[in-house]
């Protein structure tokens, strides 16, 4: 029987995400991922329950998830459950737990999120009466005499970059 095991979550991150190094030098990276749910609770209302998950990157790519992610920031991660089990060294008894091993990330942007690492002014809506000035304004895009003739022989100039 085929099996597969993929995963793909958006949320928050619940820390920072903590760099470590194996034996062989391979960057390995913990982080916790809070995912919500939001359900209908049978009252004509709404409830959200968030999920949290332990989350691995490996090499490189944990290195750039580390270095531009910190707690809070939105991400979309896609990855592979991983089961673990050992002996707990106090009592004896045998634990288990389910992580992601995550394979790719990318950075999300949400409305309130200033988490991300980045400059968030591109994520600011200018104030109502810019947007009415922004929205009436003809274009300006130059003229057709602005751009000069055409090339002798109506080629390409051998001062084109590509």
């Amino acid at each position: 029987m085929a099996s597969y095991n993929k995963v793909i979550l958006m949320g928050n991150l619940t820390r920072d995400p903590e760099v470590r190094e194996s034996q062989s030098g391979l960057a390995i990276v913990k982080a916790g991922l809070a995912v919500n749910d939001r359900r209908k609770d049978g009252q004509g209302g709404w409830k959200e329950q968030a999920h949290f998950f332990d989350i691995t990157l490996f090499g490189k790519s944990g290195e750039a998830f580390a270095r531009f992610n910190k707690r809070g920031a939105c991400v979309l991660i896609e990855g592979r459950l991983n089961f673990s089990q050992w002996d707990d060294r106090e009592s004896g008894q045998k634990r288990s737990k389910v992580d992601v091993v995550v394979d790719n990330w990318s950075f999300t942007v949400s409305k309130n999120d200033n988490a991300g690492g980045g400059n968030d002014s591109y994520n600011q809506e200018p104030p109502p009466q810019q947007r009415q000035e922004q929205a009436t304004a003809a274009p300006n895009f130059p003229g057709p005499d602005s751009f000069g003739s055409a090339p002798a022989g109506g080629g390409m100039s051998d001062d084109v970059p590509f």
